[in-house]
């Protein structure tokens, strides 16, 4: 365990505002990552499952109101497929303001977290609803595609 990770539970009560996350998110981080900033970010969000895998996918939504991403609800489950809503806030104002607002982050780490609870190849593609304001991400594995 690293000092950050020792650390989440104080780190839990700080409250950041917006301002602060999306300027690190949706300006500092595409301007690093250049034209590659939206599949870079789908892999981060695989890399970030790694380092916080959960136990079961009932607890990831857990894990995105403590990472501040928003609301996330299981629509539905099939056989090789689950359905989340992702909303809030800060993903009502990303839809709002920017042209092309970017979930591959989130996206990304469900698909991991997935990966890992079923031991499938697992992928997540985004649905923008801006209207509704929000998002649908959709995460699908095949049970002949072991991890």
């Amino acid at each position: 365990m690293n000092k950050f990770e020792s650390n989440l539970e104080q780190l839990k009560e700080i409250e950041v505002n917006g301002f602060a996350y999306e300027l690190i998110r949706e300006v500092l981080l595409p301007d690093i990552l250049g034209q590659d900033h939206s599949s870079m970010m789908y892999f981060a969000g695989k890399l970030l499952a790694r380092k916080f895998p959960q136990e079961s996918w009932e607890k990831i939504p857990e894990f995105f109101h403590d990472a501040g991403w928003g609301t996330l609800t299981m629509v539905h489950s099939k056989k090789q497929e689950i359905e989340f809503e992702l909303e809030g806030p800060l993903v009502s104002n990303r839809l709002t303001y920017q042209k092309e607002p970017c979930f591959q982050m989130e996206a990304g780490f469900i698909a991991e977290q997935i990966q890992l609870l079923n031991e499938h190849v697992a992928e997540s593609y985004e649905q923008v609803k801006k209207r509704a304001e929000k998002v649908i991400l959709t995460v699908k594995w095949d049970l002949r595609d072991p991890s």
